[in-house]
């Protein structure tokens, strides 16, 4: 990223000369303050005042955000109508606008506390490699890449109040629950497989091994795993999705790379 400027607790005619500055220049801009929201257009909204992240992307796309939670609270699509005015004894107003619907986001900071103004560059293709649900038909599809001798029964097997991702038989006829995240394996995957098997237990009598797949795993889960006696292997996404594009079956070798056994006993 190449900063053009970072003012600090600026005032606000400083801050509205540093804003028009970026905007007229398509930077983007960062600004945290103390705002209050009105957005109009294909529904209405008012949020009071709090302290916000506003962003300003370089295609005219506007998010704010709230000190808590991933998705903004309000957002505007990239348009090419943004303005900003100072005006006494109200606060600095942005205002971003699109004709395709008619929609408004207005923003009115009466302080603001940082402003980041500067360029990305970003040029790198976006591939997403699978989902979960990929992932486990996968998997179904291709049982040794789980282990040798692994009969699938079922996908998305009802337990409790969820449904685990594979239900299937293992080379002793054991019982096996199958979990998989697309993302890290964290201590909440753990439990979630962890409660999976022992509803499932609750009904029958045979053993029953639960295995979490994931591309890699968070130390937390590693050490509840063990604690819990359950099992987990790593995935490779890439891989799996070479796999699935290859249209094969059976593959020659496994794609899981074992971290650690786990298996109880």
């Amino acid at each position: 990223m190449a900063v053009a400027k970072v003012l600090e607790n600026p005032d606000l005619e400083s801050a509205l000369r540093t804003i028009k500055e970026g905007l007229a220049r398509n930077h983007l801009l960062i600004v945290i303050g103390e705002c209050y929201i009105d957005y109009e257009g294909r529904s209405a909204s008012k949020l009071g005042l709090g302290e916000r992240m506003v962003i300003v992307k370089q295609d005219g796309a506007v998010l704010v955000h709230r000190p808590k939670g991933y998705s903004p609270v309000n957002w505007q699509p990239s348009t090419t109508t943004i303005e900003v005015w100072l005006r006494s004894g109200e606060g600095l107003s942005l205002m971003a606008v699109r004709n395709r619907p008619r929609e408004y986001l207005r923003i009115l900071f009466t302080r603001i506390f940082l402003i980041i103004e500067g360029v990305f560059h970003d040029a790198a293709e976006f591939v997403m490699y699978l989902s979960e649900s990929e992932i486990r038909d996968i998997i179904f599809d291709n049982p040794d890449l789980l282990e040798p001798g692994f009969k699938p029964l079922e996908k998305e097997k009802r337990i409790g109040q969820g449904a685990v991702d594979i239900f299937g038989l293992d080379s002793n006829n054991n019982h096996v629950l199958v979990e998989i995240k697309r993302v890290m394996g964290d201590r909440d995957a753990v439990f979630q497989l962890y409660n999976y098997v022992e509803n499932y237990k609750s009904g029958v009598n045979s053993n029953v091994r639960g295995i979490l797949l994931a591309p890699s795993f968070t130390p937390g889960a590693l050490e509840l795993l063990a604690k819990l006696k359950l099992e987990f292997k790593e995935i490779d996404l890439k891989k799996l999705r070479m796999l699935s594009q290859s249209g094969r079956k059976k593959p020659d070798s496994t794609l899981l790379e074992y971290m650690n056994d786990g298996r109880k006993g």
